[in-house]
């Protein structure tokens, strides 16, 4: 929660530094500062500072912006939240999206190379492009059928040199002319027909059947939506003094990153600005090779403000896989707050959910 200081009470030059340790991590050479947060309501009572969690502060601070989005990647800024619920979401957009993977695997023939065991899990690592949502959950033990699985048959001869086998050469077999027609318009293939599974050589050949079902990534990862989900705090950088002229040049030519330039003065000066903040990987050259915190320039993070970045397998699109993660995120809140309520009733035993 963001602290709040009562104006007339307190040092206020003292609260105006706690209250920039709340909302900025510094950093110097060996690493961050002062990364923690206070939550606790009363931290800085001495102060004349409330530290409660207010809301109708976080809904006036809480906020998300889209700054690229493609079917691929999804780029935007989480802000005004703390880092563990950010992190909640990461990790549910990870562990906890359903998909489509093979489930299993039934070998009929391997004479190639590749043990029947590593054949099945890199078949079990191909993305396929189908909604998780047009499939049933199956229970356990329970067999598979055309509601809870898919079936696809891989095939493949070499009858002579090398042949790659690809991930092209899975056929979908229709449960029922039902499923067939279920999924007319867009039949399930993989994402990208030119995966390599496997090579075989002359006289070699791979005859299987494949099962697809719904899953989660926090049971195996051929569930997990995401090529990548990760999140970087918003870099902060600013100047307690200018940097001029040839500090100037020097601080500009040492940043990898293109973070800072040069704006010309009058009477022919130079003064260092920073002009693309958001490219700033915290290399710290800045401070090693420049010793720039003797002169003046200040490297932090904002330690509420999220630069999230989410590239999906292709099961889904990226914005997709964004809105599901929330609604999984608000899910969750909602039995929370279910749990929190059964318990707070007397003589009422919490229920699980």
């Amino acid at each position: 929660a963001e602290a709040m200081a009562r104006p007339g009470t307190g040092d206020a030059d003292a609260a105006r530094r706690m209250l920039e340790q709340q909302r900025i991590v510094r950093l110097n050479r060996e690493g961050a500062v002062n990364p923690e947060t206070k939550d606790y309501c009363g931290a800085f009572a001495s102060l004349g500072i409330d530290n409660s969690w207010d809301l109708a502060q976080f809904k006036r601070g809480f906020s998300i912006e889209i700054t690229s989005m493609s079917d691929e990647v999804i780029e935007f800024d989480m802000a005004g939240i703390d880092p563990a619920l950010a992190n909640a979401f990461r990790r549910i957009l990870i562990a906890e999206v359903p998909s489509i993977a093979i489930s299993q695997v039934t070998m009929y023939q391997n004479t190639g190379v590749m043990h029947d065991e590593n054949l099945a899990h890199r078949l079990g690592l191909i993305p396929f492009r189908i909604e998780a949502d047009d499939l049933e959950w199956r229970p356990p033990e329970s067999e598979f059928n055309e509601s809870n699985s898919l079936r696809f048959n891989l095939h493949v001869t070499c009858p002579q040199g090398t042949r790659s086998v690809y991930a092209r050469d899975l056929k979908w077999q229709p449960w029922s002319q039902e499923q067939e027609a279920r999924f007319k318009d867009n039949p399930p293939r993989p994402v990208a027909e030119d995966i390599l599974i496997t090579k075989l050589r002359s006289g070699q050949e791979i005859e299987c059947e494949c099962f697809l079902e719904k899953g989660l990534g926090k049971e195996h990862a051929k569930w997990s939506p995401v090529s990548t989900a990760f999140y970087r705090l918003l870099p902060h950088i600013t100047f307690e003094k200018d940097i001029l002229d040839e500090d100037a040049k020097e601080l500009k030519r040492v940043c990898p990153m293109g973070v800072f330039d040069i704006e010309e003065l009058a009477g022919g000066r130079k003064r260092a600005t920073v002009v693309k903040p958001r490219n700033c990987t915290t290399c710290r050259e800045c401070l090693e090779s420049f010793e720039g915190a003797k002169k003046g320039l200040v490297l932090a993070k904002e330690k509420q403000h999220f630069l999230f970045t989410i590239e999906s397998t292709g099961c889904m699109p990226a914005p997709v896989l964004l809105k599901k993660a929330l609604q999984k995120l608000q899910a969750k809140c909602v039995t929370a707050m279910r749990v929190l309520e059964s318990r707070d009733e007397p003589g009422e035993e919490a229920q699980p959910s």
